[in-house]
């Protein structure tokens, strides 16, 4: 029974993993992290979510096929959790409940450490930072810039890049001649070299392949000059 009360513990953790997985997955999409989150909570519960929400994914034929897996994944799921606890409560002895009583505390422990963990800085970037390469490739294809919002201002998103190949407009040139903010609107504000301290963006940064910058504009026009 103990066997039992580890299993579940590794199925809620297993379970938040994966909630965790495919909110990278829709942030891939366009999605700041905060609504990301929001939708596949909602998608995983079936609890339903406001129509201006649900208009953010079924407009877009990527997140519906994500929100289809989310939901099966989110059903399937609940079943066998309540079935496997509907079975393991209704077959309890009294030897047995003691002995849970006494497990219990330390399961909880257990899952509490990994909840500490798992907001973690250290593991969150790193966890991140793999998730979101896989994610890329799997969706996107291996040499397509890896962009993700991190903030909405009404029209204007802060947006966080991995390069993985310069755009033509910005390759073998300077910010300044490339002269975004006439041409797009954009700032680049920020780079950070693959191996280096990030600085602040000038005139006379060359983006590398590899560098991460963020950049403030509009999402469409991020994306028509960052994505390829």
């Amino acid at each position: 029974m103990i066997g039992a009360m580890i299993m579940f513990v590794l199925l809620v953790i297993f379970y938040i993993i994966i909630s965790d997985i495919i909110t990278v997955f829709f942030r891939l999409t366009g999605m700041t992290e905060e609504r990301a989150r929001f939708q596949v909570i909602s998608l995983l519960t079936n609890s339903g979510f406001t129509t201006q929400e649900s208009e953010a994914v079924v407009n877009s034929t990527m997140r519906r096929r994500l929100a289809t897996g989310t939901m099966l994944f989110g059903y399937c799921f609940t079943v066998t959790i309540l079935s496997a606890t509907f079975n393991v409560f209704m077959n309890l002895s009294k030897t047995e409940l003691s002995s849970i009583l006494v497990a219990f505390p330390m399961l909880i422990m257990v899952l509490v450490t990994f909840m500490f963990l798992r907001r973690a800085s250290f593991f969150k970037r790193r966890f991140d930072h793999v998730i979101e390469s896989l994610a890329n490739q799997i969706m996107f294809g291996r040499n397509t810039n890896q962009l993700l919002l991190v903030e909405e201002y009404g029209e204007m998103v802060l947006a966080h890049i991995y390069l993985h190949t310069v755009p033509d407009i910005l390759k073998d040139t300077t910010l300044g001649n490339a002269n975004l903010a006439a041409k797009y609107q954009l700032a680049v504000m920020i780079v950070k070299p693959k191996k280096g301290e990030a600085y602040q963006a000038h005139a006379d940064t060359v983006l590398q392949t590899h560098d991460t910058v963020m950049v403030l504009g509009k999402r469409k026009n991020i994306r028509t000059v960052f994505e390829k």
